[in-house]
């Protein structure tokens, strides 16, 4: 079974929500149904800055003088897809007039990094279409797929949102898969925030945050033990109450966040 590094922060915050979203399909084989929702637009936009992200990375590598214009049509171009069958919009990105708006402003304040070479070619997307994988025994595996290491061997995620939140698990699983996959020794870790602010404000400034290796790694493994352990008291039992805890108190408990909310997947909420 496959763990995506993505997932690694938000599993201590709900663990149903976590297991609903990733391994919808072995779920849905046992006869639940989950609500199909459609991309929220803080992910639909960090998508689409990604890509115009990682454009200005591998020129700056190049040796070119970044093309943010056309970086920034890449980046909308990309939003469009996303949000094109339907958006959940906030107060932050009412519609989508203002996402290109934001994605503009956004695109603009991401100061380029001159990405590490390995073997001859930029250190951006790593691991190209399917991203890197690890083994983490007994049939599963980690993957993921880092924003960039730069030449200073840091890992650097890349994260928008109208919140700046905490990455730790995230990082040090990105740093387990690049250790793993022996590119490098990881140097550090650093997460280059970039706020999503409304229409009335100016663009903030990115925030530039350092994180620990060690203690991000031993994060990561911590969680990867602990989705296993609870996915086999799963499979012993059948209990998804003994197996994955429902956090009603978290911030992402609705029915605009979580697929599982009012299903009989977790019949707690929509009561």
């Amino acid at each position: 079974m496959n763990i995506r590094v993505s997932m690694l922060p938000s599993y201590p915050d709900c663990p149903r929500r976590a297991v609903a979203k990733q391994f919808r399909s072995k779920f849905q084989k046992l006869g639940y149904t989950f609500r199909q929702l459609p991309p929220s637009v803080g992910a639909a936009a960090g998508t689409a800055v990604h890509a115009s992200t990682a454009e200005m990375d591998r020129a700056l590598w190049r040796g070119e003088p970044a093309n943010v214009d056309a970086a920034i049509d890449m980046a909308v171009a990309e939003f469009n897809d996303e949000v094109a069958t339907g958006c959940i919009w906030d107060d932050t990105t009412p519609n989508i007039n203002i996402a290109h708006q934001q994605i503009r402003k956004m695109t603009v304040a991401y100061v380029p990094r001159m990405p590490l070479t390995i073997n001859g070619e930029p250190a951006v997307e790593i691991g190209g279409e399917h991203g890197l994988r690890a083994n983490c025994g007994d049939g599963w595996e980690l993957t993921g797929h880092p924003d960039l290491i730069d030449t200073l061997r840091y890992i650097r995620d890349k994260k928008t949102g109208a919140l700046v939140r905490p990455y730790h698990g995230q990082l040090g699983g990105y740093s387990l898969l690049v250790r793993s996959n022996k590119i490098c020794e990881p140097g550090g870790l650093g997460m280059d925030y970039i706020p999503r602010t409304p229409k009335t404000k100016g663009q903030k400034p990115p925030i530039i945050t350092e994180y620990p290796v060690g203690a991000c790694e031993r994060n990561a493994t911590g969680i990867i033990h602990r989705i296993k352990a609870d996915m086999i008291v799963f499979d012993s039992t059948g209990d998804l109450e003994r197996a994955f805890c429902t956090n009603m108190m978290s911030m992402m408990c609705t029915d605009k966040y979580c697929p599982a909310w009012g299903t009989s997947f977790c019949e707690l909420t929509g009561k």
